[in-house]
């Protein structure tokens, strides 16, 4: 199933005084892009670059001002999309007291899954990310990492035919961070068409086929990951630095928009 942004433009309230809404601050501009099934795609920018409002308008949480956001032929915002999306947000959330276990369980009832197929699918899910021996601890107790973990896990629930994550690999250590990208890297190889965030350049290189750069809420340069490496390697002065390539790409030294 792919994943379209067509001219999308997403906005949110602009606080003023006293709590007050001053019409309406633009954060994403006219971004336009294709995730086909079986691709990866990461998307990269600064930090207030429009990454994670774009990823919640591809997963149908936030209404777009203009454009669509498109789970296959069908817009992000419906409930027949969103059954067939896996979507990790920027932030951990679980409902208190619950272990690990019944989290993950829950999230496959709601995938559709029933009794004892509703508990296998949750231990894959967890094992897929390295959660087999925390599936008795309460989430809320765990370390940042670990809860993200968890909230993957619960993004990959049910074999997902589109995958939107917003940085998944926030606080992994190295053995979770490892387990986590071929767990991302088997559901694009099983078909899924996967956008996700991500600010490191090794990250990028080992899972995406393709990079976005977002500058102020708009598409500033987009191509194939390698050719990203290949131009730093040629012309960019930050080539000689680890993962200089990503900070050239930010800075605006990048292939040009196809």
């Amino acid at each position: 199933m792919e994943i379209r942004a067509r001219e999308l433009s997403g906005s949110y309230p602009a606080p003023g005084r006293f709590g007050l809404a001053l019409g309406r601050r633009t954060v994403v501009r006219e971004v336009s892009f294709t995730v086909a099934p079986a691709e990866v795609v990461a998307l990269a920018g600064r930090n207030g670059a429009g990454k994670s409002t774009t990823l919640r308008l591809l997963a149908g949480l936030v209404r777009a001002d203009r454009g669509d956001a498109l789970l296959g032929a069908v817009p992000a915002t419906r409930s027949e999309a969103r059954r067939r999306l896996g979507y990790l947000a920027e932030e951990d959330e679980f409902p208190a007291g619950l272990k690990v276990r019944e989290i993950l369980r829950y999230a496959a009832v709601l995938a559709g899954y029933r009794g004892s197929e509703a508990r296998r699918e949750a231990e894959r899910a967890a094992a897929a990310v390295g959660l087999e021996d925390c599936l008795t601890r309460p989430a809320t107790g765990l370390s940042r990492g670990v809860r993200r973990q968890v909230s993957l896990a619960q993004a990959l629930l049910g074999g997902p035919r589109a995958l939107v994550l917003d940085e998944p690999l926030t606080g992994l250590d190295p053995e979770a961070r490892v387990r986590s990208l071929a767990a991302i890297r088997s559901a694009a190889q099983e078909g899924a068409a996967v956008i996700l965030s991500l600010h490191e350049a090794a990250a990028i290189e080992s899972l995406a086929d393709r990079l976005i750069v977002l500058v102020d809420g708009a598409v500033a340069s987009a191509g194939p990951v390698g050719d990203f490496v290949a131009k730093a390697g040629k012309d960019w002065s930050a080539a000689g630095a680890s993962g200089g390539w990503l900070a050239a790409a930010l800075n605006g030294a990048s292939p040009p928009v196809p």
